[in-house]
């Protein structure tokens, strides 16, 4: 898995939020609230993935630039 840039990150989590939002709207059907539930578990697979990742070398964040 690529290393997931700080930008991507803040981008991913506004997606989350937003797909949580119109996840239970009653003008979805069934099968487009199952896509969406898909999409968000694999959102917050990434991000889990990120947030795994961040500490791993010497409690250094692998991913800051500072």
């Amino acid at each position: 898995m690529a290393t997931l840039t700080l930008p991507e990150v803040f981008d991913l989590r506004l997606h989350l939020q937003e797909l949580e939002g119109k996840k239970d709207s009653p003008e979805l059907s069934l099968f487009e609230r199952c896509d969406i539930e898909d999409e968000i578990l694999a959102l917050k697979e990434k991000l889990g993935q990120f947030d795994r990742q961040k500490f791993d070398q010497a409690d250094e964040c692998i991913n800051c630039s500072g």
